[in-house]
């Protein structure tokens, strides 16, 4: 077999393949970096669309169990029907807390009665995630019967 005639030509050829293949990697990385923040930021978003289900879930169970005295239970309190239980609605007003500490940026939560003949109810939460300018929504609505 013949040797080539310009060996100088292949020096050097396995260091541009290392640092090609650096490159590479290091392209692999950064992605694998990004995908793994936004994987975080996923995971915390649906955490506070849970902790939004449980707080409506939570004041959607204490009027259903106490539907004698919905007006209680209604954010912005209204003044007709009056609430005939201050205990009922010092629990809504520690609800309203709760919300407000728990959810980031929250704004106050509503609850209120849509129809009241029909007996339906809805609990309105929203606030914003880090510094977006989105509003988060979480909206249930529940029927209840008027004793």
């Amino acid at each position: 077999m013949r040797r080539p005639s310009f060996p100088w030509r292949q020096r050097g050829f396995g260091l541009f393949d290392g640092v090609v293949s650096l490159a590479l990697l290091a392209f692999g990385m950064l992605a694998l970096t990004r995908f793994e923040t936004q994987l975080g930021t996923v995971a915390n978003e649906s955490a506070q669309r849970i902790q939004a289900a449980a707080l409506a879930d939570e004041l959607l169970s204490a009027m259903l169990t106490d539907n004698a005295n919905v007006a209680c239970y209604t954010l912005p309190a209204v003044s007709a029907p009056a609430c005939a239980d201050p205990i009922a609605r010092a629990e809504t007003d520690a609800w309203k807390a709760r919300v407000m500490a728990r959810l980031p940026h929250a704004t106050a939560p509503t609850a209120r009665i849509d129809v009241p003949a029909a007996g339906r109810f809805t609990v309105t939460l929203s606030w914003y995630y880090k510094d977006s300018t989105d509003p988060r929504t979480h909206q249930v609505q529940s029927d209840y019967r008027a004793p």
